[in-house]
C-alpha cells in the first residue's frame, strides 16, 4: 500500500509542478495583455479591447485548477483549531472526516460543472467580447478544477489513512 501510495505521491508532485507552470504562465500573460494595453494607450491613445478581456477571461483557469494545489501543499485559507491541538489518532481520524468532506462536496461540484459545460454547449452561447470564445469553453476550469481537487483530495486521504495505520496503540 505505502509503495502504490508513494507512487501516486510522486504522480500526484508531478501534476502539481506542471498546474503551477501553467497558472504562472496564464498570470504572465495577464499581466502581458493589461501592460502592453496601457502602452498602447499611452503611445497610440487607443488600444485593443481584448487585451483587457483577456485576463479577466483566464482567472478561471487559474483559480480552479489551483484548488487541489493548494490543498497539497497546506497553503489554502483555513482555521486550524482541532487538527493544531489534536495529536496521533484523534487527529488522523478529524483529517480522514475532512478530506472525506472534500472529496464528496467536489464530486457533487464536478458533476454540475459538467452539466453546465454541456448545457452551455447545447446552446451554442457566445461571449460579446471583441474576441468571439464559445462560452462553453469559459465555464471549462469549473470541472476540471473540481476533478483535480478529487484527485489531489484523495492524495492526502490516502496520506492520512496510511499515517492512522501506522499508528499503534492508545491515542498518541
Amino acid at each position: 500500500m505505502e509503495k502504490a501510495l508513494r507512487k501516486y505521491q510522486k504522480i500526484m508532485e508531478l501534476l502539481s509542478n506542471f498546474i503551477l507552470a501553467l497558472a504562472a504562465i496564464v498570470v504572465g500573460l495577464d499581466v502581458l495583455s493589461l501592460f502592453l494595453e496601457a502602452v498602447g494607450r499611452y503611445v497610440v491613445g487607443s488600444s485593443r479591447a481584448f487585451m483587457e478581456e483577456f485576463p479577466r477571461l483566464l482567472v478561471p483557469f487559474i483559480v480552479f485548477p489551483m484548488m487541489g494545489v493548494l490543498l497539497r501543499l497546506k497553503k489554502h485559507i483555513n482555521v486550524e483549531i482541532l487538527p493544531e491541538r489534536l495529536t496521533g489518532k484523534s487527529r488522523s481520524l478529524l483529517l480522514i472526516v475532512v478530506y472525506s468532506l472534500v472529496i464528496a462536496v467536489a464530486i457533487q461540484f464536478l458533476i454540475a460543472g459538467i452539466i453546465a459545460v454541456q448545457r452551455y454547449y447545447d446552446l451554442g452561447y457566445e461571449t460579446h467580447t471583441e474576441i468571439v470564445f464559445k462560452l462553453w469553453a469559459t465555464y471549462l476550469p469549473f470541472p476540471i478544477g473540481f476533478g483535480l481537487l478529487i484527485l489531489f483530495a484523495l492524495e492526502a486521504l490516502w496520506s492520512e489513512l496510511a499515517t492512522l495505520i501506522n499508528l499503534r496503540g492508545p491515542d498518541k
